[in-house]
């Protein structure tokens, strides 16, 4: 499976997301590199210390047609997954009932995205409001995108970037992490080939496009699109001046990396890798009809992403710091959906301050947290129910989620009884 990586706010690799395959229509038609633009990628080549391709295409798309082009390039397997995490993201409360992660994507992607790249078939595109004639005519803004997609050819050249997504393809911690290094790593040196100093305080330059975000985007999902872009570029920036560019390298070559280490750069100085956390599969204990749909580790930044639904950022991201590893499976059976979570903290104090915060999250969106035979159980008003089990360890929480208060009571009982 390529997991499908979220677009967000620069330029977005899609068809690594999605794996491209060679079916574009003829307005996706893409040509070898002019000598022009052959000498620009021999440009940001040295600029980012790698040979270039020797074989490259590229061409443009207009804005009107990126759904199209997006839409191209899903296969079944990239549905599954979406389909699966949208469950996931409902019971987390990132999505509402009526909505689905593919059409945020794709709103998202509709709106925002300024270029796309295609390790497959080795293929960019940089998207106009209009098809331009040739690429040599584009004006400063494109081509300081296009400079962003070569970044990626050459990034694919030398370390297979579909093949990063397939390893990564079942952890959502991972894969956003490695995310996070493809794509800060293409800031910057997109920036350093502009000649202009990334500023990451402040905001990157992250060649936006004008307007709003679409009314599909729920601010959660914002944040975890412009993680890469933001945050991943300020830790390649800190990264790169204290090793140099072997360093992003090794985590393009698939050195398993986390949000914890991209949020806390002392992490990774110190040699600190996340710990192994495991759950029993409940899925007999939950009885006929139920099935597991997923799983996988949500890391520090999924945590806290979902503790800022109703907690400022300060709050969330404090509650989550001390993440130190972390394991869920999802379940359902037909319209009910419930997920099971253990989380790993570096101590009683750290464990105690999410559990805390996420109470606070729960009372925040409407629900009265008491304490039952279950655990501490918390009801929204659209019925979805958390419960927290008592600690098995100090250091850990463990809590369900379930898209009724039966179906988070069921999976308690079911998890206790292993």
């Amino acid at each position: 499976m390529i997991r499908p990586w979220l677009a967000a706010l620069a330029v977005a690799a899609a068809c690594l997301m999605a794996g491209c395959r060679d079916q574009s229509p003829d307005r996706f038609a893409t040509a070898p590199l002019t000598p022009e633009l052959r000498q620009m990628l021999n440009e940001i080549a040295v600029v980012r210390g790698l040979d270039p391709p020797p074989s490259l295409e590229a061409g443009t798309v207009s804005r009107l047609d990126v759904p199209d082009l997006l839409e191209h390039q899903l296969t079944p397997t990239d549905r599954a997954w979406f389909a699966t995490t949208t469950t996931l993201y409902r019971l987390l409360g990132h999505l509402g009932p009526g909505q689905d992660l593919l059409s945020a994507w794709k709103d998202f992607a509709a709106g925002s995205v300024v270029g796309l790249y295609s390790p497959v078939q080795d293929r960019l595109w940089v998207v106009q409001r209009e098809p331009a004639v040739n690429l040599d005519a584009m004006s400063p803004s494109e081509r300081s995108t296009l400079a962003h997609e070569l970044i990626h050819a050459v990034q694919d050249y030398h370390f297979a970037l579909d093949q990063l997504a397939e390893r990564t393809a079942l952890d959502l911690d991972w894969g956003l992490a490695a995310s996070a290094v493809i794509e800060g790593d293409a800031v910057t040196h997109q920036g350093l080939w502009d000649g202009q100093r990334v500023t990451v305080a402040g905001g990157a330059r992250l060649f936006l496009a004008p307007g709003p975000f679409a009314d599909g985007i729920t601010p959660s999902l914002e944040r975890e699109f412009r993680f890469p872009y933001t945050t991943g570029a300020e830790w390649v920036n800190i990264l790169r001046s204290e090793e140099g560019t072997a360093a992003i390298d090794r985590y393009l070559a698939g050195e398993h990396i986390s949000t914890a280490h991209i949020l806390h750069p002392d992490l990774r100085r110190s040699g600190w890798r996340p710990e192994t956390v495991a759950l029993p599969d409940i899925t007999a204990a939950l009885g006929s009809g139920w099935q597991r749909e997923s799983g996988g580790t949500m890391g520090e930044f999924h945590l806290a992403n979902y503790l800022q639904l109703r907690l400022t950022a300060l709050p969330a991201y404090t509650a989550a710091a001390g993440w130190r590893g972390d394991h869920y499976d999802a379940y359902v059976r037909g319209d009910e959906s419930v997920a099971v979570f253990r989380v790993r903290f570096a101590g009683e104090t750290d464990a105690g301050e999410f559990a805390a915060a996420q109470r606070e999250l729960l009372t925040g969106g409407g629900a009265a947290v008491a304490t039952t035979a279950a655990g501490v159980a918390g009801e929204l008003p659209d019925g979805r129910t958390t419960i927290q089990l008592p600690q098995s360890s100090p250091s850990e929480v463990i809590f369900v989620i379930g898209s009724s208060r039966d179906a988070a009571e069921h999976a308690a009982e079911a998890l206790v009884r292993g």
